[in-house]
């Protein structure tokens, strides 16, 4: 009767051992998903801030390009290219 008991016991034990590996398992590919799922929205800010950043470099160069630069002092700041009457040459 002893043994049978053990036996029992043993077999309660290993099934519990059972379940609660199968919920390990479960828990842990859960978790897998959840890792999976936020690696792909971070490569999505990724390929969004690397887009922008190609913009804003393209932006940049555009900006500071020389036809750019006069264009802008003509029409905004008023600014001309000196003429020869407005020229004064200075000697030391």
């Amino acid at each position: 009767m002893n043994l049978h008991r053990w036996q029992s016991l043993a077999t309660v034990m290993f099934y519990l051992l059972v379940v609660v590996l199968a919920l390990m398992v479960v828990a842990n590919r859960h978790h897998a998903r959840q890792l999976f799922v936020e690696l792909q929205q971070l490569q999505k800010d990724r390929d969004q801030l690397s887009a922008t950043w190609s913009r804003l470099v393209l932006e940049q160069s555009t900006q500071l390009n020389q036809v750019y630069v006069e264009k802008h002092a003509r029409e905004v700041l008023g600014m001309k290219k000196p003429t020869p009457e407005t020229t004064q040459v200075l000697h030391e």
